[in-house]
């Protein structure tokens, strides 16, 4: 399979991805460096605007890779940032998008039928424990927590709740593929609260953690999987053996 660009009446579909191409990266067995997840200075008001300080002086990770389909090339630049505090693990997500779509309104749906942004996370690497989190454009999340990848997964857990606080901006018209999207911004806080007294985090503490996309589009054959780390064998997105390292700081 493969994720082409419709060349027939779609100019500006065309213009558009090649203005914003963004090459993957291939493979590499270097051991990534920890991912620095910096304390924010300063409240953070979950809008979608990402106009705090704080958000100009978090690391963004721009390094996205495939997963399906396979050859597919990254059309649409994406960027994903976190900070966190004592009360809340922040995420934003920016994704560029021509052709915005969300699947469904209602919570803990099967969201990653249409456009997505998710966070996986794994506080350790030794405890079977982990979280996952999707929010579609529209604001809508899913969330779900997992004590082991093997005892079961999205519709036995997938009615516990995060009390995350999602907001969102789209840059278009989210359904409608008549015109022209930008894109769209996703920004969450995570309570410190739902994981684990023993996951409470503190400066020089490591996680793991992916970011990863779904992007349905008017410009592709298939719908373009795409993630922020090198592979997902055997387990998808559940594959956490993967994760990137998240390391607290000051």
């Amino acid at each position: 399979m493969s994720a082409r660009v419709f060349a027939i009446g779609a100019a500006g579909i065309v213009l558009i991805a090649l203005a914003g191409c963004q090459t993957c990266p291939s493979k590499g067995a270097v051991a990534p460096e920890p991912y620095a997840c910096r304390l924010a200075a300063g409240p953070i008001a979950i809008d979608g605007k990402l106009d705090e300080a704080a958000w100009a002086k978090a690391d963004a990770i721009t390094e996205w890779h495939i997963f399906q389909p396979e050859g597919a090339e990254c059309l649409f630049p994406s960027k994903v940032r976190l900070l966190w505090d004592k009360e809340f693990l922040y995420v934003a997500f920016e994704y560029e998008d021509i052709d915005i779509w969300s699947y469904s309104n209602e919570a803990d749906s099967e969201l990653w039928r249409g456009d997505v942004a998710e966070l996986f996370i794994k506080p350790s690497r030794e405890n079977p424990i982990y979280y996952e989190f999707v929010m579609a454009p529209n604001g809508t999340l899913y969330d779900g927590w997992y004590p082991s990848r093997g005892a079961g997964g999205y519709y036995r857990f997938k009615d516990w709740a995060s009390n995350a606080k999602v907001a969102t901006q789209v840059n278009g018209t989210d359904g409608d593929p008549s015109d022209d999207d930008q894109g769209y911004v996703v920004e969450v806080a995570f309570p410190m609260a739902l994981f684990p007294d023993w996951a409470q985090p503190t400066p020089g503490m490591e996680w793991t953690f992916g970011a990863f996309r779904y992007d349905y589009s008017k410009a592709y054959d298939d719908p373009l999987l795409m993630m922020t780390i090198p592979e997902a064998a055997g387990h998808g997105y559940h594959s956490y053996e993967g994760y990137l390292p998240l390391r607290f700081e000051k």
